[in-house]
Order: structure tokens, then C-alpha cells, then sequence
């Protein structure tokens, strides 16, 4: 028998407590030898889980979603909800990434958390395919924000122009394959673009702040600000649409995972990953929290903000009675959400590396390389490419598209991260002491809200937005899901049923 598939016999028939103990022993050591450098240091890490869970940009660019399903009440209150559950999230995930620091994240703890051989590779699987096709749609969703952001300049600077969806996808494609090209060819040789995206969107989004509250020429009231409901999608249920729209404050999360899958390029992962967490947390609340009530306060029209290709763009315009201004900060902007699609790339081409080094993925043989010169995963990123392409497709069909695409991606994450939840829960939260982050009951209190915001949120978004929906008002998440389960089936049906029997012991025996 060959080596490797006598170790993967070894580990498909280990018993629990010696499987946990190999495990274990390989994930826990932080210190053991990578195939990928450890040259990001803990400011960078901050900095990249700031680029994808960019709270001011994120709640700016998806305020559209917002205004239309609940208005102001749903932005700001829902903002606050929303914060205090990926507080929970982070909390959550945090504690189990410090005993388990792993590129690999969610589908490493499931495995680990498993109490059978059987179920360790059932649930790594489901849910490793369930954090790529995550992290697809997020990156999806921020190229898709970039080439949105780029035409609503180009109609400011004419009015008379008409987007096309097929144009926005080509846009959509060409920031593509430039966020790729980046991460195989620049990323290496800039390790510090991290603290630098740190400073720079902090500036940009100071800059923002300060022009719409200092030039605005009239300000809303207070009760507007914090007491405005507004139905634009035609539910006769305030429940349905409240529920509904905190997609936009929860699109500040989407990705909160992100420096959890950077964790094999991170020094001391156990301690950095949690902070970097936490932290992206708390500045992700705190920017989109305050450009939130700036934008709220400085409206001069609403609808004609609630109509526009990008209400970020139009309130800037508006309150600052200047296209100049606008456009000047909206290619500031650009610059942002263009470092974000690098860093959820990065993540992705990651993620999709750890799980095919598992023999999880079709031509894992040829995914699981580093370039012997790049010293990246170059495949991995290609794929990423590839899938994002596929992804984005959606919003050339669907005038709700783009909200398809977003509901995707934070449910996605949510399922990703309430799994392992579940399993602490069921193993009474027994896990390896050897962490940095110890968090006891209060542990089990955010195990059990993150399972029951995933439920909540997961049949909420896969509402259509008007109740009897035309062709292109319908919320084509459910499609998009659908799309991707059979994809996973048939990789294991056909590839990763013979072959993958979850994270490989044989590395462990190796090492």
C-alpha cells in the first residue's frame, strides 16, 4: 500500500481520542514548519480583517438595501443588533481559532469537534465547501461594490447615461482578474499593504465624515434620523421587512472570518487571530456606526438618494453641493474597495488551499502547491478567479442581483461558524486548554446566540423583497445556494467520497 494512503487508513480508522490527540498536536503547535512564510505581523492582520470587514465602506456602499426595508430605524438600531451578535461571532470563533489556529478555520474545528471518524468527515466536508462558496460570494460581492462604485461615477460626470448591467459585469471581470493578478504577482513583495490600508481608509474615512457634516446645508431632525420607518418593498408586515433589512448592517460582518484564514502567515496566531477578531469588530461598529448617523443627518433627498445607482454617492453630492467633492472621495473610495478585493482573495486562494491539501477538491494535486518562486498558492487564486467570475453572473440576470449575491455571503458564513458552535455545545465546550482566549459560560452564552441568529437570519434572507415578486425582483439566493450544494455533491460523488477523509493524520504521523 502507498505511505500516504496507508496513513489515511491509519486516520480513517483511529479511534476518537487518538485522532483528537494527533490533531491536536499538529494544529496547536503554532511553531511548527509552513510551506507559507510567517511575515505578517499583528498590525497587518488588523489592518487586512479591517479591509474585508470594512464597517464605514461596507454600510455606505449597501445603505440602498436599508433605506427600502425599514429606512433609518433598520440602519442604525439594526447596526447595534447586528454588532452585539458578531461580537458573539467573534467571540465564538476567536476562542476555538486559539486553540486551533489553522488556514483552514471552520472545517479544521469541525473535524477536531466530531466524535466519530464518520462524522469528521461528513461535516469537514459540508462545511469546508460551505466556507469557500462563503468566501466566493464575498468576494464577489466587494468586485461587485467596486464596479457599481466606478459607473456611478462615470453617470455623475454624465447624467445622461444609462448602465447596463452587462456593463457593470465587464468592469466586474477586469477588477477581477487585475485583485487576482495582484495577489499572485505583488502581494509577496508588499507584506505592509495591511498598515497601510489601516491609515489610509481611517483618512478617507475621517475625510468623508467631516465634508458631509461640515458643508451640509441643512440637517434632518432628530426624529427622522432615529425614528424614520419606511416600506419600499411592498410587505404589509413590519416584521418581514425589519427582519429583511438588516442585510445592510450585516454586510459589515460578511467575512469576519477572514483573519482566521490568514493564520498560518501569522505570528503567535493563538493570541493575534482572536484580537484581530475583536478588534475588527469593534472598528468595523464604530466607522459604520458613525458614517451611518452622518449620512442620516446630512440627507437632503431622500428619495433621490433611495433611486440612485450608489446613495453614498448622491448624499455626498447632496450635502456637499459639489460633484467635485464627490468624485474626488469616491476614487478615494475606489482605493479602498480595491485593497478589499485583494485581501478576500487572499482569503479565498487560502482557503481553498488548506482544503485541498486534503484531497477535498477536484485536482487537489495541482491546488495544493506553493510556486517555488512566487511563494503563493497560485492555483487556489486562479480558482478563486474563476468562481468569482461565475458568481458575479448573478447580477446580469437579476435586477436583485446584488442582494442575492450579498444574503449569500453573510448566510453562508453564518452557517459556517454556527456548526462548530454546535458541536462545543454538544461536546459540553471541552477543547484544548493550551489557548489564549478562555472565555468559560460566557463562551457557551455566544456558542448559543450565533446558532440562533443563523436560523433566524438564514429563512429571513431568503425572502423575495415585494411579496409577489416579477423575474428580476426575485431573491435569487436560494438558486445561488442551490447552485453551489450541487457542485459540492457531485465533487462528492465523484472525487472527494474515495479520497478525502478530512484533515490528513498523515501529516501528522509526518511530523
Amino acid at each position: 500500500m502507498d505511505p500516504i494512503d496507508e496513513k489515511r487508513s491509519n486516520y480513517a480508522e483511529a479511534s476518537p481520542t487518538d485522532l483528537d490527540q494527533g490533531l491536536i498536536a499538529h494544529i496547536r503547535n503554532a511553531d511548527l514548519p509552513t510551506t507559507l512564510r510567517r511575515d505578517v505581523s499583528t498590525l497587518s492582520i488588523i489592518g487586512l480583517g479591517m479591509s474585508i470587514c470594512n464597517g464605514w465602506a461596507a454600510m455606505s456602499s449597501t445603505i440602498v438595501i436599508g433605506l427600502a426595508q425599514g429606512g433609518t430605524v433598520t440602519i442604525l438600531y439594526g447596526l447595534i443588533g447586528i454588532a452585539i451578535i458578531n461580537l458573539c461571532v467573534a467571540l465564538s470563533i476567536g476562542e476555538v481559532a486559539s486553540a486551533y489556529p489553522s488556514a483552514g478555520g471552520q472545517y479544521i474545528w469541525s473535524a477536531l469537534l466530531a466524535k466519530t471518524p464518520r462524522a469528521r468527515k461528513v461535516l469537514s466536508f459540508v462545511v469546508g465547501w460551505v466556507t469557500v462558496f462563503e468566501w466566493l460570494t464575498v468576494t464577489a460581492s466587494v468586485v461587485i461594490i467596486l464596479a457599481q462604485v466606478t459607473f456611478a461615477i462615470v453617470q455623475l460626470l454624465h447624467p445622461d447615461f444609462v448602465i447596463a448591467p452587462w456593463q457593470v459585469y465587464v468592469v466586474y471581470l477586469a477588477v477581477n482578474i487585475m485583485s487576482v493578478t495582484w495577489n499572485i504577482f505583488g502581494l509577496r513583495k508588499m507584506p505592509w499593504i495591511g498598515k497601510v490600508f489601516f491609515y489610509f481608509s481611517s483618512a478617507v474615512f475621517i475625510s468623508v465624515l467631516v465634508a458631509v457634516v461640515a458643508k451640509a446645508p441643512s440637517y434632518q431632525s432628530n426624529t427622522f434620523v432615529w425614528g424614520t420607518y419606511t416600506n419600499k418593498i411592498g410587505w404589509t408586515s413590519p416584521f418581514v421587512v425589519v427582519s429583511t433589512g438588516p442585510v445592510n448592517p450585516g454586510y459589515v460582518y460578511a467575512g469576519l472570518d477572514g483573519a482566521v484564514h490568514i493564520a498560518e502567515e501569522v505570528l503567535n496566531p493563538k493570541k493575534v487571530i482572536p484580537l484581530a477578531l475583536l478588534s475588527t469588530v469593534g472598528m468595523a461598529f464604530i466607522t459604520g456606526f458613525a458614517i451611518s448617523i452622518a449620512l442620516a443627518y446630512t440627507i437632503q433627498d431622500l428619495a433621490a438618494a433611495a433611486s440612485s445607482e450608489l446613495p453614498f454617492l448622491t448624499i455626498i453630492v447632496q450635502a456637499t453641493q459639489s460633484n467635485a467633492a464627490g468624485v474626488v472621495l469616491m476614487v478615494a473610495f475606489l482605493f479602498c474597495l480595491f485593497v478589499s478585493a485583494n485581501s478576500v482573495h487572499h482569503a479565498t486562494g487560502r482557503l481553498i488551499w488548506s482544503f485541498a491539501k486534503d484531497d477535498a477538491l477536484p485536482f487537489s494535486g495541482r491546488l495544493k502547491t506553493i510556486h517555488p518562486t512566487l511563494g503563493v498558492p497560485v492555483m487556489p487564486l486562479i480558482v478563486s478567479g474563476v468562481g468569482v467570475a461565475a458568481i458575479g453572473a448573478v447580477y446580469v440576470g437579476s435586477a436583485a442581483g446584488f442582494t442575492s449575491i450579498i444574503a449569500c455571503s453573510i448566510i453562508l458564513g453564518n452557517v459556517s461558524y454556527a456548526i462548530p458552535a454546535a458541536q462545543l455545545l454538544l461536546r459540553k465546550r471541552d477543547m484544548s486548554q493550551d489557548r489564549w482566549l478562555k472565555l468559560g459560560w460566557l463562551g457557551g452564552v455566544a456558542n448559543v446566540v450565533v446558532i440562533v441568529y443563523t436560523l433566524f437570519s438564514t429563512v429571513m434572507w431568503l425572502f423575495p423583497l415585494p411579496p409577489k415578486p416579477s423575474q428580476q425582483e426575485m431573491n435569487y439566493s436560494i438558486a445561488v445556494l442551490g447552485g453551489m450544494a450541487v457542485v459540492a455533491a457531485l465533487d462528492w460523488l465523484f472525487m472527494a467520497r474515495k479520497r478525502f477523509v478530512g484533515p490528513r493524520y498523515a501529516e501528522v504521523l509526518e511530523q
